[in-house]
């Protein structure tokens, strides 16, 4: 694209919010899906772009750099729904859910549904490894307890993102304190003032939900726990994948290999464990996924899932939202709005504020976590400094809005990850993601009241960075 060409103000506006009217009103108000509205939202946004006078092969252009950001996520979505199909037919996912339906008890599920994904996906520092295998298994224990999935899963987001948030090893927390300039240790202990009163309020909502489901009788949970013992083995060799899986990442192993080596842990322990395992069946489970033929409805329902095919149609709305975000960036429209934003800042309170409506104007426009992180910290870096407040509150912001936010943007890589995974509409998850939607509040309240907004130390001669260690 043409450094050289800006948009005026309104052309920019209408660049960026005409598609998104597009897809609201196709995937929301109509509830048509978001494939046609994507399709239709991207074909505006060209138009528009040409009109604003640049060439076809300008919008080209921004088109193969959107796609071109995410062909390793969509490895990674391949390879998590052929890692889905193996270990269910490994007996992985079937062991998490049998002790799930033993240990864990109707009152306290969901509260313990968001510290066991927070605590999975803080050590691995993946969402979409949570949500694909701890998060998995404990839906299917939702939904044999009789909660409903929406609720379920919204618990399990929550979990998921807060590790994803708040581990060391996570892609978007070191690129939230890696582009500010930030320590990432003393990044994430600003996003514990946060993240952590935020979870604790949403774990008082999950507890009390869950108390609606817990007055009655205990539903009879021996038929589907029958079900999988007489279909799958249970042997402590089964804790193996995952614990190879938490191992790689913790170590810093990049997310591919990771993920290969995980499968094929996986696929030893089906050949060494189960009963009448076969290269075809396996290959069957790899590509197409697991077919559950228990003979429990709930149980085939829940098992019945996975496969490299299964997330082909999330990377094709990926590719296509990714095609409409790129058009949005290259143009430079979001640019020139959070450019604007930036100008009528005037306290530390209207800084959070711009810095959490730029990032989400991002997210919505792009639905790209890693470029709505990219351009509101390039665009606010210089007000931060300026306003004398320390890089660290930047860094927070960003991870707070963005990070968090992204699944809850239902035509975002993260939510169609969720819904090709976990089977449900985004719109039954987004309205019980807590943690998502009640860290921003926090944000927003400290900007205004003062707390936690660190000031540089101007005295001592220090940088941002310096007066944070």
């Amino acid at each position: 694209m043409n450094d050289k060409k800006t948009v005026s103000f309104g052309m920019a506006l209408a660049i960026i919010f005409l598609p998104i009217l597009v897809i609201l009103l196709g995937g929301l108000v109509l509830r048509v899906g978001f494939l046609v509205p994507l399709m239709l939202a991207t074909i505006t946004a060209s138009l528009l772009s040409i009109m604003a006078g640049f060439t076809w092969k300008e919008v080209e252009a921004c088109i193969v750099n959107g796609v071109h950001r995410i062909i390793i996520v969509t490895c990674i979505l391949f390879l998590v729904g052929t890692l889905i199909g193996v270990w269910i037919q490994a007996g992985v996912i079937p062991l998490f859910l049998y002790w799930g339906l033993k240990l864990l008890s109707p009152s306290m599920f969901l509260v313990s549904t968001v510290l066991i994904c927070a605590v999975f996906s803080l050590m691995t520092g993946t969402s979409f490894g949570t949500i694909g295998t701890a998060g998995l298994a404990l839906l299917g224990v939702g939904e044999a307890l009789g909660f409903p999935t929406g609720l379920t899963a919204g618990a399990i987001v929550s979990g998921a993102y807060f590790g994803d948030k708040m581990s060391p090893v996570s892609d978007t927390t070191n690129l939230a304190s890696g582009i500010t300039g930030t320590n990432i240790f003393s990044h994430i202990g600003s996003m514990l003032y946060t993240t952590v009163p935020a979870t604790l309020v949403a774990l008082g909502l999950y507890w009390y939900l869950g108390l609606n489901y817990s007055g009655g009788a205990m539903p009879d949970l021996t038929p589907i726990t029958d079900a999988l013992s007489a279909n799958f083995n249970r042997s402590f060799l089964l804790a193996l994948p995952p614990i190879v899986l938490v191992a790689l990442a913790i170590r810093g192993i990049p997310p591919l290999p990771t993920l290969v080596i995980a499968i094929l842990v996986g696929v030893v322990c089906a050949f060494v464990i189960q009963d009448g395992m076969t290269i075809k069946g396996m290959f069957k489970a790899a590509t197409d996924g697991y077919v559950s033929q228990t003979g429990h409805p709930l149980v085939d329902k829940i098992l019945s899932r996975g496969g490299l095919t299964s997330m082909s149609f999330v990377v094709f709305l990926l590719l296509i939202a990714m095609t409409l975000g790129g058009i949005l960036e290259g143009t430079g429209a979001l640019g020139v709005v959070v450019d604007r934003m930036t100008r009528s800042v005037t306290s530390p309170g209207g800084l959070i504020l711009a810095t959490l409506v730029s990032c989400y104007l991002m997210t919505i426009g792009t639905g790209n976590g890693m470029l709505s992180i990219i351009v509101p910290a390039r665009a606010f870096e210089k007000k931060f400094r300026d306003m004398g407040i320390q890089s660290r509150v930047l860094s927070r912001t960003l991870e707070d809005a963005v990070t968090l936010g992204i699944a809850l943007v239902p035509y975002s890589m993260a939510a169609f990850f969720i819904v090709g995974v976990l089977k449900i509409d985004a719109m039954q998850y987004i309205p019980y993601a807590f943690v998502n939607w009640i860290v921003p509040i926090f944000s927003l309240t400290y900007g205004f009241t003062g707390f936690a907004i660190w000031k540089i130390n101007k005295d001592a001669g220090n940088s941002p960075a310096e007066s944070e260690a």
